[in-house]
């Protein structure tokens, strides 16, 4: 199917409301996912049954294939419900698309069964020192592999790691290697147990002396995508934290917001000297975020339909757009501790979880403060003023 450039989903209003048709099922769940250390299943069970979890992916593995502006008002609208839960939701969506659009045709049909149930995949891109030795049958796979956000509920994860050997690999130029392994072929280590984010799932999965049918093995990184075309010829993980940094900061600005608004309805009390002023402050920086990654990401959009790619430049934009918007949000989410008082206490409380996830999510190598470095760089060497 063509792209039209600079297209938007048609299935964007339908998406936006399956988030507000299960809202409270995930808010309902939050408290749980923060003491169980992962958003429950009823709430994942929602994401898939709503078709969300399937929304980033190629339509020839049967995904919607949304547009990049419309993934990031989606993970907005999640994680303005829970901050771990919007992170779950990009990773999981984003790592099963990530992968639909660079499996081998031979694992295609195994991987994305026609008529089945959509599948998730989890799994880093990295390699993180693992080795893939190829034998006759396959590539035998032992290895380790940390921050596998999702994997509890993933159907599938893929394993990435040096070609230990040129000897029985059909591509002996290849330094990498990418394995997918099913369910029950991996093992799920437990090791998650953030401050923010806490209920994120980013756990470790191990595989153990396991080989792999050639049908299932691909060089990587891949030259570009086997489907989903221009959707899929870029980067796009800082859209995704650009939406998680909205989302939270809107949650959280919403959150404070109304509690502020209870706590001094129809009483005497006064409220602290210049809080009405950076509510205000606060929501226009807000919007004004938002509004600058609307444009940003639509632009790279169009860049991307019509070209098929991404200049470096125009992504180390998007990250910059992205790490702005993310300490707009720090801001936001810090009112509490600027203007909070003992009802706003709680762990549970929603502004307190918020100020934890934003900090987690800040940590998050995508959105080092050096994204802000690297864009400075650009404008003063004349790129990214356009």
């Amino acid at each position: 199917m063509r792209t039209v450039r600079g297209e938007r989903s048609e299935a964007r209003a339908d998406l936006l409301a399956a988030v507000a048709g299960i809202e409270h099922v995930l808010a309902g769940a939050a408290d749980r996912g923060e003491s169980d250390r992962l958003v429950p299943a009823r709430a994942l069970t929602a994401l898939r049954e709503s078709g969300l979890l399937a929304a980033l992916a190629p339509r020839e593995v049967g995904g919607l294939q949304v547009d990049p502006v419309t993934e990031m008002e989606l993970i907005e609208a999640v994680s303005a419900v829970d901050g771990s839960t919007g992170w779950l939701f990009w990773a999981l969506a984003g790592s099963t698309a990530r992968a639909a659009s660079m499996l081998p045709d031979s694992a295609v049909a195994e991987v994305f069964p026609a008529g089945g149930r959509f599948p998730l995949i989890a799994f880093q891109e990295r390699g993180f020192g693992n080795r893939l030795e190829p034998t006759r049958s396959g590539v035998r796979v032992d290895g380790w592999w940390p921050f596998g956000t999702g994997a509890q509920y993933a159907d599938w994860v893929l394993t990435i790691g040096r070609c230990a050997s040129p000897h029985y690999c059909p591509w002996p130029e290849t330094p990498q290697l990418a394995a997918v392994v099913p369910v029950g072929e991996f093992e799920v280590v437990d090791c998650w147990d953030g401050a923010g984010l806490a209920a994120t799932g980013t756990v470790d999965y191990r595989v153990r002396d396991l080989v792999v049918p050639w049908s299932r093995v691909w060089p990587y990184p891949v030259a570009g995508p086997e489907r989903g075309g221009a959707y899929f010829g870029f980067r796009r993980a800082a859209i995704k934290h650009l939406g998680f940094a909205l989302g939270v900061g809107r949650g959280a600005l919403r959150a404070f917001t109304s509690h502020v608004r209870e706590r001094y309805r129809g009483t005497r009390r006064s409220m602290p000297d210049g809080l009405v002023t950076e509510l205000a402050r606060s929501r226009l920086a807000l919007d004004a975020a938002r509004a600058l990654g609307m444009e940003t990401v639509s632009g790279l959009w169009w860049q991307a339909s019509g070209s098929g790619g991404v200049e470096e430049a125009t992504y180390r934009r998007v990250r910059a757009v992205a790490r702005s918007a993310t300490e707009v949000a720090f801001e936001i989410c810090a009112l509490v501790a600027r203007y909070g008082d003992s009802g706003m206490l709680a762990r549970q409380h929603y502004s307190q979880r918020a100020l934890r996830d934003i900090v987690a999510g800040s940590a998050h190598g995508e959105m080092s403060v050096r994204a802000l470095e690297e864009f400075g760089r650009d404008l003063l060497a004349g790129e990214g003023v356009r």
